[in-house]
């Protein structure tokens, strides 16, 4: 038993001497695939490693939320772009459009008010029309023109009065 022993020591420690021997081929550089050691060192407190672990996943989510935000914003931007492009052609031709009809309108609305203002006034190339008077007495109607009568101021007519009120 005591051969067993000894055959089982040794055979562990020379098993074990390649673990504690220092090599120098292998490198400690970190690819961009693997991730790093854990940053909450050896014996971390629980929330120091739930803490990191919770920034991490919101990292990896906030970079996911981004790739695809960018892959949404790549499809929809030709045509948001498409779409500015024809609103600014239609509102420049509706532009033009409404420019020409207030011009339209406004030539119309000067020749009308033009023409009012002729049959009212008269225009200035016409003769203005003789001014006749007469008396009030005479009819307008049918008289060419006859010569105008003064009636003397001091002349008075008398009033009638009736005071007859009926409630």
């Amino acid at each position: 038993m005591k051969k067993i022993k000894a055959a089982l020591i040794t055979s562990a420690i020379l098993a074990s001497t390649p673990l504690f021997a220092q090599t120098t081929t292998t490198s400690e550089t970190v690819t961009p695939t693997q991730r790093q050691a854990a940053s909450y060192g050896d014996n971390p407190n629980i929330f120091k490693v739930l803490t990191q672990k919770a920034q991490t996943t919101v990292q990896n989510t906030a970079e996911k939320f981004d790739h695809a935000a960018q892959k949404g914003i790549a499809k929809v931007k030709p045509k948001v772009e498409n779409a500015w492009e024809e609103t600014k052609d239609f509102a420049s031709e509706k532009s033009v459009i409404a420019i020409e009809k207030t011009q339209n309108a406004a030539v119309k609305v000067n020749n009308k008010l033009n023409e009012t203002k002729d049959g009212l006034i008269g225009s200035p190339e016409e003769q203005s029309a003789p001014i006749v008077s007469h008396p009030l007495s005479q009819s307008s109607t049918g008289v060419d023109s006859a010569p105008v009568q003064q009636v003397p101021a001091t002349q008075t007519h008398p009033v009638q009065n009736n005071e007859t009120t009926h409630l």
